[in-house]
């Protein structure tokens, strides 16, 4: 090796050689390195080997079965598109990667060119020039779901809406799932090191998925088999045959012995295994997460109810407050499902541990159960409805906001899929107008059923002994849960009567609003029953929970047969719920009594003589979901703003956005990337030097001197001796003095002759001496960087390389190319000296 690199000899008076003949090996200008003739042109690898077509198709199989998992996370065929076009793009990155051997920085730099030059068209497709060409704000985008995106997904209704930025999310696990597990393929034949890809994307896939499993036997048997297939088919390719072929048939039988042995351990083992029973709760990420809404902070409307009464100072008694067009006429429209009551009010549960909670959703969301599918368009109309809750219809599978107040009601829209309940936090101010799609229920019945199959275990969170008093009157004569509660219906709808409270100067105005549970104590035990829908409402969802039914309060609307809702059409009702899961509604006609059966004078009277006046309470702090008296409209009420953070990406304006995680973030992790390289070489040299055998130490000085010099762009010849290589060092180092006007240090010779006579010395060596040839190996190599441009010092300092050097060994006829290399750091420990 001697004879690398070619010597010119000029006539007459030498010439100075530059730093770029230097950097080549002192070779002259236009010489070439004399290329094998077996191998091919730069050009002529890329195209593919049959190696490399098996590598893609294996990796391609194995990446689609791992995004499989995905599935159940999107609605809709367009996250499939998304995810196949990164996948392509992948595959393609991580072939280029392999064949011209590019750096894990500059394989990245492309990866990041290609998801943001062709993820607006083939993924994201908005705020698009042309359907094709994308915008700043397509950029905006793609960096955003590429870092918080995941999040927001996880938090979202599954199945989310497969469209606009959230196609970011497959496109990105495509593009990184393909050129990852193909380029690792390409780069190094470690063959455990193949799996290692598909093996994170798979279990990436499965843990951010759904409690529903995506397709258990694809995920788990097919992929074991066709990641156990390559595997074996990379291993023999490794391995020469014996005994003509013999060999390779045996290693290839063995392996479909192995399959064979896997997939029947699975069939047999499968049913045994944790997780596999329909009862078993899968556990994911999604989960585990808390949706970043706190639903209590939103005022039940429940205690809202006089509101669209009269008397009443809103008077939308007689006025519009909705426009619901598609509905069939007398259908319920649902403004709020109260599901919970703590004493003072019915309200919506959060349910993030108990039961389902609300949950951010798209324009789209995943039909669950049965039911008569509806288009329905609303309109809610200024001066009327208005409020946090959304009014919806039956189990909404599409809502689509229209107007100015679109993109900012959508971008907010929280659904509880168990309770068909919508929240805005935005609130509709009126004004408003959106199209729902939705799965309509048959029409409530207008008398109840005499046998119900009702749920039963439920009961009521607060001790409401108040109840059973007048309960066992109701129910003497009932057989059965929903018997008993069918007669306290019929009880209420025939013995109470109806109040709003009457006007100011009426005997009705003791007959005060709310429902907590005071006011429902005097309620039940009245003479005669005396309120409207809220009371009860109310107090027959206590009833049934107190007889062991699920029950639930409902606040909306009864449409009328032009499709308008008027204040006289809103009422409160009460839902049980089934065996089979379902909730059956008993409508408010069935047990509140008619408008025109008011209380009397009378009947006051004789109930003042029983339990003394009724005297509104004093004054005082009232809970955010209580009203202070029956004029007061509770929807009105603000909620105070939080003050924003400044860490808080989604408040941010677009330009910030675009600065920070387009510009500052890119340049701060590539400035920590540098300084973190650095200093693990540096770290790693020290190190060598320091620790084992003194010979050894010597060795590994050199060695990563040589590992050092190769990044910054010089040509130092492999499989040569030590000296051979400091003649190509000095000739570098020389012209790197001569650029920078800098005090030349010892020269790489006189390393090298040190080294080799610590190496090939008598003795165990002396390990001070080790010590300071590695201070004048940092002064050469700091020397060396001075003569070299800032492009090629960063570089050098990117270059990750030198920390997976290993020792080279005499006689070592190893590909010396990153495919042709063992996983680093894995390395026979026969002989732990460096020659």
């Amino acid at each position: 090796m001697s004879g690398w690199p070619p010597q010119q000899e000029h006539g007459g008076a030498t010439e100075a050689p530059g730093f770029a003949t230097a950097l080549r090996g002192g070779a002259p200008r236009r010489a070439r390195r004399p290329r094998d003739a077996d191998q091919p042109g730069r050009w002529r690898r890329l195209v593919p080997t049959r190696d490399a077509l098996v590598d893609a198709a294996f990796a391609a199989v194995l990446v689609t079965i791992a995004l499989v998992g995905l599935r159940t996370g999107f609605l809709g065929p367009q996250w499939m598109v998304a995810a196949g076009a990164g996948l392509l793009f992948g595959l393609a990155i991580g072939y280029l990667a392999g064949v011209f051997e590019w750096l894990a920085v500059t394989t990245l730099v492309v990866l990041v060119a290609v998801y943001f030059l062709f993820g607006g068209p083939l993924a994201v497709r908005t705020h698009l020039v042309g359907g094709v060409l994308p915008t700043w704000q397509t950029f905006v985008d793609l960096a955003t779901w590429a870092v918080l995106g995941w999040k927001r997904w996880l938090t979202l209704l599954p199945p989310v809406d497969a469209r606009g930025p959230v196609l970011a999310l497959p496109w990105l696990a495509g593009l990184l799932g393909g050129a990852v597990t193909l380029g690792v393929a390409r780069r190094w034949s470690n063959v455990p090191l193949t799996a290692v890809a598909p093996l994170v994307l798979l279990a990436g896939s499965i843990a951010l998925g759904t409690s529903e499993s995506a397709a258990k036997l694809v995920q788990g048997v097919g992929f074991a088999v066709v990641l156990v297939g390559w595997l074996i088919v990379r291993a023999h390719r490794s391995r020469p045959p014996v005994q003509n072929g013999s060999g390779s048939r045996a290693r290839l039988a063995t392996g479909a012995v192995l399959i064979a042995l896997a997939v029947g351990a699975g069939v047999l083992a499968g049913p045994f295994l944790p997780g596999t029973h329909a009862d078993d709760r899968r556990e994911v990420v999604r989960t585990a997460l808390v949706p970043p809404l706190d639903v209590s902070q939103f005022p039940s409307p429940l205690p809202g109810f006089r509101r669209y009464t009269e008397p009443n100072t809103a008077a939308l008694y007689d006025e519009v407050v909705l426009k619901v067009a598609g509905l069939p006429a007398g259908s319920l429209v649902r403004f709020a499902t109260l599901d919970a009551y703590d004493g003072l009010v019915w309200g919506a549960a959060d349910r993030s541990t108990d039961g389902v909670p609300f949950q951010q959703v798209g324009s789209r969301i995943a039909p669950s159960g049965g039911g008569t599918p509806v288009d329905v368009t609303v309109d809610v109309v200024d001066g009327g409805y208005a409020g946090y809750w959304l009014p919806t219809v039956g189990a909404p599978t599409r809502i689509e906001f229209d107007g100015p107040r679109a993109e900012q009601l959508a971008s907010e829209l929280w659904l509880n899929p168990d309770t068909d309940t919508a929240v805005v936090p935005r609130r509709l101010l009126g004004g408003e107008r959106y199209t729902m799609s939705a799965l309509l229920p048959p029409a409530p019945a207008a008398e109840l059923p005499e046998d119900l199959d009702v749920a039963s275990g439920a009961s009521s969170p607060q001790e409401l002994d108040l109840l059973d008093a007048r309960l066992d009157s109701w129910t003497s004569r009932a057989v059965g849960a929903w018997g008993k509660l069918r007669a306290v219906a019929g009880q209420m709808r025939t013995e109470g009567t109806y109040t709003d409270g009457g006007t100011p100067n009426s005997f009705e105005k003791v007959y005060l609003p709310g429902h907590a549970s005071a006011r429902l104590s005097r309620f039940v035990n009245s003479t005669k029953l005396a309120g409207n829908d809220e009371q009860y409402a109310a107090t027959l969802a206590l009833a049934g929970q107190r007889l062991g039914i699920p029950s639930r309060v409902v606040m909306g609307a009864e449409t009328e047969p032009s499709g308008e809702v008027r204040g006289r059409d809103v009422h409160a009702w009460v839902e049980v719920q089934l065996d089979d899961g379902s909730w059956f509604p008993l409508r408010a006609s069935t047990f509140v009594p008619s408008r025109d059966k008011t209380p009397s004078e009378q009947q006051l009277k004789s109930e003042e003589q029983k339990v003394g006046a009724q005297v509104p309470p004093p004054a005082g702090v009232n809970p955010p979901s209580v009203l202070q008296g029956p004029d007061q409209a509770q929807n009105a009420t603000d909620i105070p703003k939080r003050k924003k953070s400044p860490f808080d990406v989604g408040a941010w304006p677009w330009w910030l956005k675009v600065l920070v995680l387009g510009v500052v973030l890119p340049l701060v992790l590539l400035a920590g990337y540098l300084l973190l390289v650095r200093w693990l070489k540096a770290r790693r040299r020290l190190k060598h030097a320091s620790t084992g055998a003194v010979p050894a130490r010597a060795a590994w000085v050199w060695r990563d001197l040589v590992a050092q010099v190769r990044s910054l762009g010089v040509r130092v010849p492999r499989r040569a001796t030590r000296r051979e290589q400091s003649a190509v060092v000095d000739a570098a180092l020389a012209t790197a003095v001569a650029l920078s006007d800098a005090a030349p240090s010892a020269p790489a010779s006189t390393v090298a002759a040190a080294v080799d006579a610590v190496v090939f010395g008598t003795g165990d060596g002396d390990p001070e001496a080790v010590l300071a040839l590695h201070s004048d190996a940092e002064a050469v190599l700091a020397l060396l960087r001075t003569g070299t441009s800032r492009r090629t010092r960063w570089r050098s300092a990117a270059d990750p390389r030198p920390l997976f050097a290993h020792a080279e060994r005499p006689g070592d006829q190893r590909s010396v190319g990153w495919r042709g290399r063992r996983v680093p750091g894995i390395r026979r420990r026969s002989d732990p000296t460096p020659a």
